[in-house]
């Protein structure tokens, strides 16, 4: 059964996605059998891997309405690495699901069915409190946060405690695996300050790796590929490799 990671923040442009899709990459060449799901209706990760979201195809949306269809979403990007794409009509769902029995359990189900052919399963989810990631939520085994190394994002992340600590009562094994600094820039007087305050209050769940702002990681994004396979020599690419391993280290 696959360790499942929900990637979550209640802020967005801090770096949620680039991770979910390099730090992805990253474990699958380092063996991991490796699954990615777009959980965003703006389709970010799908887009990130040169796929485009309006073409005809089977996407997460569909695993969500019937679970039997899973498999059949999933497109094969690496060896070791696929995706479960998404496109706009995942906007839709939050509406579709509102009465729902089991509208918080709805991912839950739809990766169910090939849970077992992966050793981990990143959840990209938007950068909201709402439907999409308490989904996210209940159907992880754990939690990831990226974390800027930002005042206002380091300040907000209270919030999403407020939503993991409210999703354990119907998920009441979930574990928050660690914080990822992210946008790290040595160059700006804040992060030193910001990175001891956050290593001061969660302690060892801060990765000692950290993300730092990289223009080749965007660049690759638009070239949809990973940093690593864009520039290796980068210190994005340099940040990710670290990073992933200091996972399976800690038994990612």
């Amino acid at each position: 059964m696959a360790r499942i990671f929900g990637v979550v923040s209640q802020k967005g442009g801090v770096g949620k996605t680039s991770l979910v899709q390099n730090l992805g990459a990253e474990l699958a060449l380092a063996g991991r059998r490796v699954l990615q799901v777009d959980l965003d209706p703006q389709s970010n990760l799908t887009v990130g891997w040169g796929i485009d979201p309006v073409e005809e195809r089977l996407t997460v949306y569909d695993a969500l309405e019937n679970p039997q269809q899973t498999a059949n979403t999933i497109i094969g990007l690496r060896d070791n690495l696929d995706l479960i794409p998404a496109d706009l009509d995942l906007a839709a769902a939050e509406l579709a699901y509102i009465n729902a029995i089991d509208r918080n359990h709805k991912l839950k189900k739809a990766l169910t069915p090939v849970a077992d052919y992966y050793d981990i399963i990143m959840i990209d989810a938007p950068p909201s409190l709402g439907f999409f990631t308490v989904n996210s939520l209940a159907a992880a085994s754990d939690i990831l946060i990226p974390l800027q190394v930002h005042p206002y994002a380091y300040k907000a992340i209270n919030q999403l405690f407020i939503i993991i600590d409210q999703v354990r009562e119907i998920n009441p094994d979930l574990n928050l695996f660690g914080l990822i600094l992210t946008m790290w820039d040595q160059r700006n007087s804040l992060t030193g300050a910001i990175e001891q305050e956050a290593r001061r209050r969660f302690e060892d769940l801060v990765f000692s790796n950290v993300i730092p702002i990289n223009v080749r990681i965007p660049e690759a994004t638009l070239e949809g590929l990973s940093v690593g396979e864009y520039e290796s020599s980068s210190s994005g690419a340099k940040a990710y490799k670290a990073l992933a391993q200091e996972m399976i280290h800690y038994g990612a």
